[in-house]
């Protein structure tokens, strides 16, 4: 192995580092903070928030430019003319979505008015102060993208850390004075300023306007690839809003299903915010060894499948006594919705695996077709098994919709990689083993002692946590590096007059 290869690899363990303590530190953190939020406000005035970021996202989304991942994904140097032009296309995409939001405040207002508003709020205000955080989220450092290529994620790490820690102190504090939604709706604008504007610390950079026509058809080639991606996720991240929150017409078990969902999705952030963003350069450089990017891939899935799996089985069997605990009794009150939130939160860990392949090879349709039709699943299931069975039904829908999704990219991941589906069982079967043993231990605590509330959440701490604990230090111990893995080609801007 050359000096270049072990440069290599130890950038990317050490990243992997520091976004797994950057990570779990904010998740953490936001944990603390919806704690003392879900004491703080009634579940309307959160059902409100949810639904305001839905209206605003379901436009931005629309025309959503993936700058950072293109600037990942791109075999060109990463130069000053580069993130220019990248700068220059988000913000004038900002001031676009501003001026479309600012004319729709009234019809989504009015799309959103029965969903048990309180009356004191003039819906259309709170969706015009909300308009602008697009403008304010891409004003942020184009250099992000370029340490992330270089996989320097250290500063990085730090960088958002601090944002999330000011943007929850501000928010938290405001929900101590106001008691109402206007709290986390300033708190979300005041956590984008804070995380705009240290990413300059972050990732320095002078930011300048430019067209540079190279770099645009590079940036419209890649952004036609994606196109309808975006808009897709953000329809199903956001289908518990229009579903729970219109067909239902019930903020509070909106707010319910939201806060709960935070602690399901445990699996799926750590693997999508952790090894999705070291991965996507990561899986960038071997894109053109396709023997060695199956290896690496297959690792990937191999390392989710033999953590997740323990973890998700750990928290559905805690069921409602986890998110009661956590947020308060009211957030445990239906039966059944979080263990199904827990399976889905696992299914969707698995998924987000995969889908960094496709963004990382330039295949990104790949990832949008299986997203559409999970988004069919979601919302041609979602929509009558809420009307019919309430919350556990769309959650119950959810869960399908994200099995099609996901068989769906594994058999897109497959093909591209030439690989057999029996490659993938053996590297999955220690972590089927792995949740076998564990379900078994956990029957046999409920069969003999039967514990119910914090008794529950600490029978499955007390079993599960240990073999997680034991499974990923031994994964670091016996890491073995690959050989051969070349050299990033990025022309980092670590001058700050860039």
């Amino acid at each position: 192995m050359t000096d270049g290869d072990k440069d290599l690899r130890s950038r990317t363990l050490s990243s992997l580092g520091w976004q797994l303590c950057g990570v779990g530190g904010q998740r953490l953190l936001q944990l603390g903070s919806f704690m003392l939020l879900a004491r703080l406000l009634p579940e309307k005035e959160i059902g409100l928030f949810i639904v305001l970021l839905t209206g605003i996202g379901v436009i931005e989304s629309l025309t959503l430019f993936v700058g950072e991942q293109t600037t990942i994904s791109s075999q060109r140097l990463v130069n000053r003319a580069y993130l220019n032009t990248v700068f220059t296309i988000r913000l004038l995409r900002g001031l676009v979505i501003c001026g479309i939001l600012c004319a729709l405040s009234w019809p989504l207002a009015w799309f959103f008015e029965d969903a048990e508003n309180p009356t004191r709020y003039w819906l259309p205000g709170l969706f015009l102060v909300l308009a602008p955080n697009g403008v304010l989220d891409a004003l942020q450092s184009p250099a992000r993208a370029a340490r992330m290529k270089g996989l320097d994620f250290r500063r990085i790490v730090v960088g958002d850390f601090s944002a999330a820690v000011l943007g929850a102190a501000v928010t938290v504090a405001l929900a101590f004075a106001w008691h109402d939604v206007w709290a986390m709706l300033i708190g979300h604008l005041a956590t984008t300023v804070l995380r705009s504007g240290i990413s300059y610390l972050s990732a320095p950079h002078k930011p300048a306007f430019c067209f540079d026509r190279p770099v645009l058809k590079e940036l419209l080639h890649y952004n036609i690839g994606a196109a309808g991606a975006p808009f897709l996720l953000l329809l199903i991240f956001t289908a518990p809003a229009f579903i729970l929150g219109k067909v239902l017409n019930s903020l509070g078990s909106l707010a319910i299903f939201d806060f709960a969902g935070r602690i399901a999705k445990i699996p799926e952030d750590i693997f999508l915010r952790v090894l999705g963003p070291v991965a996507i350069p990561a899986y960038a450089q071997l894109r053109n060894d396709n023997e060695r990017l199956g290896r690496a891939w297959l690792q990937a899935v191999r390392a989710f499948v033999l953590i997740g799996t323990p973890m998700t089985l750990a928290m559905a069997w805690c069921g409602n006594a986890l998110p009661a605990a956590v947020f308060g009794p009211r957030y445990g009150s239906i039966g059944g919705l979080f263990a199904l939130q827990a399976l889905h939160g696992g299914i969707a860990g698995l998924m987000s695996v995969i889908g960094p392949l496709f963004w990382a090879v330039g295949k990104p349709q790949l990832d949008r077709t299986a997203q559409f039709f999970r988004c069919i699943a979601m919302y041609g299931l979602g929509i009558p098994g809420a009307l019919w069975f309430g919350v556990t039904g769309f959650a119950a829908a959810t869960c399908i919709a994200i099995t099609i999704g996901l068989l769906l990219s594994i058999w897109f991941a497959l093909t591209y990689l030439n690989l057999r589906f029996t490659q993938l069982l053996a590297v999955m079967r220690d972590g089927a083993l792995v949740g076998g043993a564990l379900a078994l231990c956990l029957i046999s605590v409920d069969l003999i002692f039967a514990p119910t509330a914090i008794g529950r959440i600490i029978a499955a701490g007390a079993t599960g946590g240990p073999i997680m604990a034991v499974l990923a230090i031994k994964m670091l111990r016996n890491r073995k590096p690959q050989a051969g893995l070349p050299e990033p080609a990025v022309d980092l801007p670590t001058d700050p007059s860039l």
